[in-house]
Parts: structure tokens; sequence; C-alpha cells
């Protein structure tokens, strides 16, 4: 017969009696406990024994101990429990959610199989093997379909079924491995979900009070973790969210619903004006590369110029282009530090543009790196002036 802990006949009792059974160091056995341990997705209860702090609860070798805090309890003594009641409200709550999620995601992703489950401080999660995609529209639709059933206010009950009834349904969901026993316990859902599960529930849906999808994680291929919040902190968060749709309506000054097509037009002046932005900003590096310093040289000519813009590669796309067969140009780009391009034209020998990077480096610190033909550094710990002589006496 499988064994049936109290907290599965009781889940609200949060104060009870019982008899010390076992003593080992910091941990404790009770002959009874409605100490809920952390076990199949559900975190340990929080609470007291004799007003010592229950630290964790864990099931060891079929047997719920409680680790507690430095005490003087000892066995055969009789013990006042206390579990945190806020905190078990929240597990029934956030465990008979997940149960209304499982139902859900076999409306909206058809085929699925359940991978896992766990409860957090703010949020659960439950891991679905789906090979169906989870975009945000289904992910709107499950969050729809758990609160109406939350609305309907179904019956949640448990029950006791023989483990070959659960292996051979369709409709059950169970891990990959069932617990141990010829008989397992089930929680359904009326008309919504049926699960294998050991946690604490609500008697009915309408307690959980609400569901909040708070969104999806690929873990791998064909499983998907859906994350999910409940009740008040789901509420909180919906708030939180009213809030800054509020705001940005305000800010765009329109309403909620015409707020997409406001952006929609927004996003499209922004593009225009960053592409006049760029234009302009292509005009003026191309008039700033026709005023290079020229040095002449006995094999090569040297052109020399500092300018100060953001957009580096452009800049570099520039360079390049403008690079003529006997020429080294050298352009110093200063914003919020020093920066080097260096092109060296085909006919040129013996000039390494990459040696004259590393040679800057070594000189002023920073880094970079190219070919003989083209490099690129920065990070330079020096002004353009000192910079630009240091060049032009490294080169005539």
């Amino acid at each position: 017969m499988i064994y049936q802990p109290p907290f599965w006949q009781e889940p609200r009792k949060t104060a009870f009696e019982s008899v010390v059974k076992e003593i080992d160091g910091d941990k404790v056995v009770l002959e009874e406990t409605y100490f809920h341990p952390e076990e199949g997705g559900q975190p340990a209860d929080k609470g007291t024994i004799n007003g010592y702090q229950v630290k964790d609860v864990q099931k060891v070798d079929g047997v719920i101990v409680h680790w507690v805090e430095k005490n003087d309890l000892e066995v055969g003594e009789e013990v006042e429990g206390f579990i945190d009641e806020k905190f078990r409200y929240y597990c029934m709550r956030a465990h008979t959610g997940a149960h209304l999620v499982y139902g859900a995601g076999r409306k909206v992703m058809g085929d699925i199989s359940y991978a896992g489950f766990d409860i957090g401080k703010e949020k659960a999660r439950i891991d679905f093997e789906t090979d169906t995609h989870v975009d945000n529209k289904k992910l709107l639709k499950l969050e729809e379909l758990c609160n109406r059933v939350i609305l309907e206010n179904r019956p949640v009950r448990w029950k006791v079924l023989d483990r070959e009834e659960i292996e051979s349904s369709d409709e059950i969901a169970f891990a990959k491995e069932i617990p141990e026993g010829e008989k397992v316990r089930i929680i359904e859902v009326e008309d919504w979900d049926k699960g294998v599960c050991s946690g604490t529930h609500l008697e009915n849906t309408i307690e959980v009070g609400r569901i909040r999808i708070e969104g999806k994680k690929k873990l791998q291929e064909g499983v998907t973790r859906i994350f999910f919040s409940v009740a008040e902190k789901a509420l909180r968060k919906d708030y939180i969210d009213k809030k800054a749709v509020l705001r940005t309506t305000d800010i765009l000054e329109t309403g909620t619903r015409d707020m997409p097509k406001k952006i929609r037009a927004l996003q499209s002046k922004l593009e225009t004006m960053e592409k006049k932005v760029d234009e302009l900003e292509s005009e003026r590096i191309e008039q700033e590369m026709e005023n290079f310093d020229r040095y002449g040289s006995e094999n090569f000519n040297l052109l020399v110029q500092t300018l100060s813009t953001e957009d580096v590669e452009k800049l570099s796309h520039k360079a390049k282009e403008e690079i003529g067969n006997d020429e080294i140009m050298i352009i110093i780009n200063e914003r919020e530090t020093v920066s080097l391009i260096v092109g060296v034209g085909e006919d040129v020998e013996d000039i390494s543009a990459n040696r004259i990077i590393r040679s800057v480096s070594q000189e002023f610190g920073g880094g970079g790196g190219g070919t003989d033909r083209f490099a690129q550094g920065g990070g330079f710990n020096v002004d353009i002036d000192n910079l630009k002589e240091f060049v032009i006496n490294l080169l005539i």
C-alpha cells in the first residue's frame, strides 16, 4: 500500500503535534509530520519545531527528515510543529497552477510529454517535451486557457491508482520514472488534467487566482521550458507592466490600442533620419579625407589625416577605396580613445601596415593588427599630435 503522508489529506494544516522518533545531530524524524519535503519540484516547507527553525526537509530512504537548527530536542519528546502558512499556500497555488498549464499545453501544443517542474520564489516552470515551436501567440493562448479554467472554479481531487493503470493511460501525465510501489497518487483537475504528483494542492482552481505566462526557453531539441507566476506575484507583475504601458502611452500621446501604430510610425521616421545621418556622415568623411597632409618620399607618398568619427567601419571601408598604389595612408581617429588606420599601396615595397601598428602599440600601448596592406589599431595612450609625429618619423 502506498504511504500517504498527512499533508496529502490535510494540505492546509500548518500547526500540528507529534513525537520525536529519531535524532542525529541536527536531523530530526517525527512519528508524524505535516512538513512537505523537497520533492517533485516543490520546495521544502519552512517553519519551526518547538520554536527551533527548520532549515530543510528531505525524504531519505522513504523517511521525512527535518534539518533543525541547534536544539535540545530528545527522542520521545512531544513537540509542536508550525509551518509557514503563506509559503505553503503559495506552493499549493503554484503546484495546482502547473496542472492548469500542462492541461493548456496539451490543447495548444498537441502531443506533449512531461519533462520536469520546479517552484521558485517568484515564478514556477514546467518543461514540455514537444516538437511544436512555441511562439508568443501560443504563450498568450496558454495564459488565456489557464485563467479561463481558474474562473470556471473546477474541482481539484486526488486519488490512488494502480501503477499499471497509469502506465497504460494516455491521459495521465507522469515523469519518466514513476514513484515505486503498486499504487501511485494522481492529481486530477476536472476535465482538464491528470498527473502523477506528490505535492500539496488546492481543492479548486479559483484559488489559484491568476496565472501569468512569463516566457519560454528552449532547453534542447524537443524540450521547451515555460515559466509562469501565480496569484499576487502574477498580479504584481501585471501592475508593473500596466504602469509601463500607461507611461508609454503618455509619452506617445496615444491610446493603448493605437500604440503599435504610433510606434511603427516613429520607427519609420527614425529609419529615415538614421539613413540621412548616415549619408551626412559619409559626406563628412569624404570631405575630410580630401584634406590629407602630404609628405613626399623617394619611394612613396605619405598621406596623414586626423579626424573624429564614431563610424570606424565606414572610415575603414573608405580608406581602402582611396589608397593609391604608390601611397601610404595614415588616418588618426580621436574619440574616447585614439585609433589608427594604416593602408599601404600595392606598389610600395618593404613597408608593412601591420608592422606600423605593432610599432605604435609597443610605444603607446593599445593593440591591433591586420595585413601588410591594411591594418588597424586602437586604445593608444597618446595625444593625436604626438602619434602623428611618431608615425611620420617612423616612415620618413
